[in-house]
This record gives C-alpha cells, structure tokens and sequence, in this order.
C-alpha cells in the first residue's frame, strides 16, 4: 500500500512546467481572455478547481462557435489539461493535450511542443505507462543513441530551452526510476541537476535532488530483496555485498533528500520540502530504529508543511502516505518490515491517522477527485479491518470500490471487500469480490505491475495472497457441494485460478519484455494416459489437484488436503532437496523424505491412476515443490520414474503437447569447456571448468549427424545468432553454466566470449566472460526464428538451482518461455559430468527413436538405474536431476 501511495505522489518529480505555468498566469488577469476564462483563473486561484474547470468547460463550448479566437481556446485548454491533472482526471487530460501539440506544430512554435510533450509524457507515466512515456520525451530505441528528432527532450536541446531541457530529463528519469531502470535513471537526472545549476533555477535543482533520492531509495530496496534472496539460498557472500550495497544506496538517498529539502526550504517551495521530509522520514526510520526521536521529529515537521499546502491532489495524496508512515514508524512489533496491503499495525499513532486520512477525504470531496476519494476511504475501510470493526470497515470499502477508476487501487479494495465478506460469513460474496480483483490483476499485469519493477519486488506481498486466498475459499467450497456437477465446476474455477496465478508468477519473473502465448484447450484433452498434478501451498496446509480426461473428453478432477502448514513444506522440500544432491549418501537417507512426498503428492490417487491406466504425469507445480525432480519421490519399493513418464508444466494455458517428428532432429550444440568468471553485482563469481562437455558435444554431433557442435570462443551471442540465421535447428544444446537469480536480469548463461571491464576497487581493468542473459536470448532467437517455427527443446546440461530457492526453478520455466522454446530440459544441480554425456546421449537417441520426450527421460533414466544397481550411482544425485518441462511429446 505505501508503495503505491509513493507511485500516485512522491514518484512524480515536481518538474512540470506547466504547473509552475499556471500558478504564474492564475496570478495575473487578462483583458485578452473571455469573462468564463477569466472566471475560471480566478476560481482556481482560491482552490476551486471543479468550478474553474466548469467555466473552462463553457468557455471552450462558446470557442466552437467561433474561428477567430482560436488561440484563446488552446489557452484555455491548456489550463484544463493542469486543472484536470489536478483533481485525477488523466485520461481526460490527454485527450486535450492532443490539441494542444497539434496546434503549437502548426503554428511553429517548437519550445511549446516540447514542453507540452514533456506533460504529455508525465500524463502517460502517471498511468503506469513508462515505455511510451520514454517514446515521446526520447523516442523508442534511447539506449545510447541520441534522441530522435521529434522528441521532446531533442526539440528542447535545438531550441536552447533549458527549462524544457530540465523537465524532460526528469521526466525521463522518472520513467526509467519506474521501470526499474535505475542506473539510466541517475544519468537522466544527473543530466537535470546539472542544467538547473548551470542557469541557478534552485526550485528545479531541488526536485532532480528529490528525484535521485528516490531512485536511490528504491535502488536500496531492490538490494535489500536480493539480499534477502541471497540469505535464503545460503549465498552468505552475496548476501553480504547486496546488504553494502542496501547501505551505501540508503546513505545517498537521505543526502540527497536533505540537500533537496534545504533548498526546497531557501526557496519557500512546500511541496519539494514536504516529498524530502517524506522520503527522511522512510529512511531515518530503517536508519535508525533503536531511537525514534530523529523519525518523529521530522514526521512532525512534514505535518506542519502539510498544513501549508493549498488543497489539492498533492496534498491529499501527502496526507495519505503521512497516515500510513505515522502507523509504520511508530508500530510496536518490530517485526513487520514490509509494505503488505493486509498488514495490520498496532501504533499509538492510528487516531492521528485516522485525522489524516479524514482530512485526505475531505480534501478529495472538494476538489472532486473520485479516485484520491477512494483512496482515502478504502485505507480508512482498512484500519477498521484490523479493528475488527467490520461495517464500518464493509460502508468504507464499499465507498471506495464504488468511486475507483483505476484497475491498480480497484484490486485493492475489491480484496478488501472480499476478506471483510469472508469475515463476516459471506463466502459466495467474498468470491466474488476475489475474482473482481484477480480480474482488475489480470488487466494490470501486463501495464502497470509489468512496468514497474518497484511493484514486481512486492508482488509476494501484495498480489500473491488474493489468488491463494481465492482458491482456498472456493476448495473449502468444493467440500460442501453435494451434486458431482456442482464439485467439477468448482474444482475448474479453482484450476484456472491456480493458472492465473502461475502466469502472475511467470509475467512477474520475466519482466515487461515478455508476451506470453496462452493455449485456449486444457492440456488434459491433449495426451491420453496422461494425468495432471497441480499443487497450492497455503499457510496451514497443502492441496493437491488431480484433473483426468473423462470419456466425454472433459476435465474430471479430484483434490486432497495434505495438513502440512506452509513451513513444514518448505522444509521437508529443502532437507529432501539437500540430500538428493549429495552422491556421497551410501545411507541413500534421502529414502524417507521421499517417501514423506510421494505420500502427499501421490498416494491419494493411486486407485485413480490405476484406473485409468495413466502412464505420464504432468506436474504444475507450486512454490518451493519446483525445487525438486519428481522422479525420485519413492513408495518404499521403486521410484515415480520407474512408474510414469514425467514433466513439469508452468501452467496449464502455457502448454501446448503437439508430437514432433523426432527423425529429423538435428541440433545446434554450444558449450564451454574452460574455467569462467563473470562480473555481478556481487562481485566476481569463478566456474570451475567443465571437462567432459568436449565430449558431450562429440557425442551428439556423432550420434545426429545433421547437428553442430562449437565449444569455447566459437560459443559467442554473435556465432549463435549466425548459426541460426543460416539454419533451422529444432534443438539448441548450451552446455554452460547457468546462474538463475532474483529476476529474469539476473538470470543468464556463461558464454565463451571474453568481455573487458573496470574494477572499481583496483582501479584495474579485468576480463570476464559474457553473460548471455534470458532477455538477450529471447531477443536473440524472436530475431532470427520463424514465429510458426519455434524451438522444440532447449536444453541447459550445467545449469543449477539453489536450495531454497523457488525463485530460481522459476526461472528454468521462464528461460525456455523466453526463448520461444516448445520445451526445455534442464538440470536442478550439478550434475557429475560423466554421468551428463551417458544420460543426455541416452536420451536424445530415445527420444530420436519415435519415443515422446516425457517418455525418452523415462527410458534414459530407467536404463541408468538398471545398469547401475546396486552402486553408488544408483543415488538420485547422478541420473535425477534432469526435468523436463513444457511440451512432453
């Protein structure tokens, strides 16, 4: 929630000219302007911005009867597009700004293009709409390429207009703050600061200040979840650089906040002063917890400013994330460190948010901005929430379903409503209002929460738990339904909300670049004999669905609780995953973990799968249950592999099983066989050299001879792109390292190319090898692929997971999604790289023998066994890792 709020106000620099504009002209009249026009200033000027906007409105009606004052109308139009700014109103905004450009074009009036497409973009960003917001002030491709002509910051720099110049790079910065661009934001406004101290404009000088500040901030709270990251899959040392890193960001964010408030301060400039005192009082907070008097004191001084303000959007929205900060700051437990909507926070301080938030309303209600309105309202409706004052709770959110706009505060609250319904008793109602918000989510997913990688790091917190929440009311459903029809119904809701939230996960992971391509048919009408296995992991405890294809060729489906709480599975997966890896294990003490699993994922459904003669399973698996091969669960007698063919699907409308014709495989084979390093942002991490995938390739290119196998300086982004430009190769087989992080940017391959960079320590310059990451993948195959011909199977032989980690499995399913990949095969861990040329030689000759690819890693892997019984390498460690995941045909 509060990082919301910061979105709606603190994100926006105070850069836009015309606001400045309109202060400048509310405070002078004019004989040229019509009596409404004039009326309108005037309203303004004392506050009233619904009825300056009325008489803008008549002026512009009395205009269209007329063509010889024309440039009085886009005046007036000009000063609706800020009155609308003011009271919410963007889209309405937009729409007149059009006319605007369109007539300072006409009449050749360049400076006033560019600053009025600066607004234009602010307008865009506003909606979460960064990617053309950066199109219109630089133009589409401004990564290290000057802007185009058309663009505003180009027009700006043509023109010597330093204050357009200022506007726009701020603007930009600020586009690229919210994407999570954050080092192309620091040079944007560094770029800002630099013009306004060249002409001595202070005011701009202290928003580019307010905006470092916040990218800073926000640059600490990204290296704060890696770290965290970092903790949770025992990586200590980059756990400890990305908590430097956290440090050094929050550091230069309250230096720059505390410059940009002095100034803001010398210049009597309230509402810069009031974003500095904000952004301090956030970070003074996590500085320094043990003493609140430094928090408190500034908390105060921000109340005060406030009070300053005239009313308006600004002040409204100040008052809103000053409640929320007085709960946040001054909470008794010290455990509650993030922003989740859902939180409840046991302050001192709550009457005076409560003052706040009233004042929010008020404020809104008089300028007529529905959306701050609802806003205001639906926070109150949740402090009553946490009271357990419930209709006061239910009257509030209501209010603020009723008056919200926008799809990102409609989730909000529609979950609101929902968790007060279910409180209440009301379980139909509560569904209801879950699916209005999973469907306000769904239309978000790919604008605001996409665009904004501020938001992406909070999606555990604030878009997660609506889905879980959702299926576990409609399975708690399922239990009372007593007509089998009424059963099967809902067990298809819940499937398809559990897809929902898979494809939530997989957007959230691979990032705005992404478009996924859904398959409308459900995968059990695809396969005969094959069964579907979806799991959801909720707080106290587990659910597994079983879905079958009946004789009519429909879903029928079946679930158990396993009364396992959220930890206990966390924790068997991680003890299970740990001992798996370790081949040494002459105990094979993995046995009873495996056994523990196999009985909550399988056993529930032995009759079934008798029954229906299954022979492959497909697993959409949820959460840390990713981390581990399914193969290897065990029954006491025999493992799953030896009893059903497997794959992973990430969801059900992201799986398409159509057979390939396996005799014209061929394959384009890339791999390294030396030692690597490469650069992160924790440092240098070395890769011990691969010995055996030399032969790895050798054997492949011999055993297809249509394929291709190149190792070392020959594996280049560039040679790959070659390759693939010349040949169609249904197979492309990277034998490299592969590190899999918090997001799709830290998730890449280790490439044999030699790349050149700076030690910032030494001072030396250092050579790494090139990382090949998911985005350049996917960018690199969308260039050189047909789109009707996608690649069959990816396969990734050194790639590995940490334990843990179900970030990082999630990841495996991105790499091949991104890559345009039918399928992928891919390693957990470490795999002994003998053990990898005998079990991928296996395979891809099973599967070239007309076996489909489930049922190929079947037989590679069953035949590993039987050659090994009795032996060490009969351990899980060496032939279970592979996992098949996507198309199993």
């Amino acid at each position: 929630m509060t990082t919301l709020t910061l979105c709606l106000w603190l994100a926006h620099p105070s850069l836009t000219i015309g606001y400045k504009g309109i202060a400048e002209i509310a405070t002078a009249k004019s004989s040229a302007l019509t009596e409404l026009a004039q009326q309108g200033l005037e309203l303004y000027q004392t506050g009233d911005i619904q009825g300056a906007i009325k008489s803008w409105e008549k002026a512009l009606s009395s205009y269209q009867e007329s063509t010889s004052n024309y440039a009085e109308r886009i005046s007036v139009l000009t000063y609706l597009v800020r009155a609308y700014q003011q009271v919410g109103q963007i889209p309405e905004a937009i729409a007149q700004l059009k006319e605007v450009i369109a007539y300072y074009r006409q009449t050749k009036e360049p400076i006033k293009v560019g600053r009025m497409l600066t607004e234009q973009a602010q307008l865009y960003s506003s909606l979460g709409q960064h990617r053309r917001a950066v199109a219109i002030l630089c133009g589409q491709n401004q990564i290290n390429l000057p802007c185009t002509q058309d663009s505003a910051l180009e027009i700006a720099r043509r023109q010597s207009d330093h204050l357009g110049e200022i506007a726009a790079w701020g603007s930009l910065g600020n586009a690229h703050r919210l994407q999570g661009k954050y080092e192309q934001a620091i040079q944007d406004f560094e770029r800002s600061y630099e013009i306004a101290l060249g002409i001595n404009n202070q005011t701009y000088v202290a928003s580019t200040l307010n905006g470092l500040a916040n990218t800073y901030f926000y640059l600490a709270k990204g290296n704060e979840r890696r770290a965290e990251f970092a903790s949770e899959v025992g990586d200590n040392k980059a756990a400890q650089k990305f908590q430097q890193h956290t440090i050094g960001n929050e550091n230069q964010a309250v230096q720059y906040f505390e410059q940009s408030l002095n100034l803001a301060r010398s210049q009597n400039d309230r509402v810069n002063e009031l974003r500095s005192l904000l952004g301090l009082v956030r970070l003074y907070d996590r500085q320094h917890r043990q003493d609140k008097a430094i928090v408190n004191n500034t908390l105060q001084q921000a109340i005060v400013v406030l009070e300053q303000l005239p009313d308006s959007r600004d002040q409204a929205y100040a008052a809103i994330q000053l409640a929320n900060l007085l709960q946040l700051v001054n909470q008794k437990s010290e455990s509650v460190t993030t922003d989740a909507a859902t939180q409840c926070l046991k302050s001192e301080s709550l009457p005076k948010s409560i003052e706040l938030l009233n004042k929010a309303v008020a404020i809104t209600q008089k300028i007529h901005d529905r959306e701050g309105e609802s806003f205001g309202k639906g926070r109150l409706g949740h402090i009553y929430e946490c009271r357990h004052d419930y209709q006061q709770a239910i009257n509030l959110t209501q209010q603020a379903l009723i008056g919200a706009i926008a799809n990102e505060s409609l989730y909000l609250w529609a979950w609101q409503a929902a968790r007060l319904s279910k409180a209440t008793g009301r379980v139909k109602e509560a569904i209801n209002f879950y699916e209005q918000s999973v469907n306000s989510l769904k239309s978000i997913r790919s604008d605001l929460t996409l665009e904004q990688r501020d938001f992406q790091f909070d999606f555990r917190d604030n878009v997660e738990p609506v889905y879980r929440e959702l299926l576990e009311l409609r399975l708690e459903q399922t239990e009372h339904f007593v007509q089998e029809s009424d059963v099967q119904q809902n067990l298809q809701f819940a499937l398809l909300g559990i897809d929902e939230l898979r494809l939530a996960e997989l957007q959230n992971y691979l990032g705005n670049d992404c478009a996924l391509a859904l398959i409308q048919q459900p995968v059990p009408l695809m396969g005969k004999n094959t069964a579907v296995l979806s799991s959801i992991i909720l707080k106290e405890r587990l659910a597994i669905i079983l879905t079958l294809a009946d004789d009519h060729q429909k879903f029928k489906s079946r679930f158990f609780w396993v009364p396992a709480k959220s930890q206990e599975v966390k924790d068997a997966i991680n003890d299970l995953r740990v001992k798996l890896e370790k081949r040494s294990d002459l105990e094979n003490s993995y046995k009873a973990k495996a056994q523990q699993v196999y009985d909550w994922l399988i056993r529930p459904f032995l009759k079934d799968l008798e029954i229906e003669k299954i022979e492959t399973l497909v697993f959409i698996q949820d959460g840390i249950l990713r981390s581990i091969p399914m193969g290897a669960l065990f029954d006491g007698k025999q493992f799953l592999i030896e009893k059903y063919a497997i794959a992973t699907a990430p969801a059900l409308t992201l799986s398409n099983p159509i057979p390939y014709n396996s005799q014209e495989l061929k394959i384009l084979a890339f791999g390294l066989t030396q030692a690597a390093t490469i650069e992160t942002d924790a440092g240098a991490k070395y890769f011990e050299p691969l010995s055996q995938v030399k032969l790895e390739l050798k054997t492949i290119t011999t055993s297809l001879p249509k394929s291709k196998g190149l190792l070392d300086q020959d594996f280049t982004p560039e040679r790959l792109q070659q390759e693939l430009e010349k040949n169609t190769y249904p197979v492309i087989h990277l034998a490299t390292h592969g590190k899999f992080g918090i997001d799709d940017r830290e998730t890449f391959l280790v490439t044999g190319k030699k790349v050149e960079a700076n030690n910032q320590k030494s001072g030396r310059t250092e050579i790494y090898n090139e990382k090949l990451t998911i985005t350049d993948l996917y960018q690199l195959i969308s260039n050189t692929r047909d789109r009707n011909h996608p690649i069959e199977l990816l396969t990734l032989t050194a790639c590995e997971t940490a334990v843990g980690s179900d970030r990082e499995t999630l990841g495996l399913a991105g790499i091949a999604i991104q890559a345009g990949s039918k399928s992928a095969m891919a390693s957990l861990w470490k795999v002994d790289d003998t053990a990898t040329v005998q079990l991928i030689a296996k395979f891809y000759q099973s599967w070239h023998s007309g076996l489909s690819k489930a049922k190929a890693l079947q037989a590679t892997q069953i035949a590993w066994l039987q050659t090994h019984q009795h032996q060490l390498e009969s351990h899980p460690g060496y032939w279970a890792p592979f996992i098949l995941i996507g198309n199993w045909l």
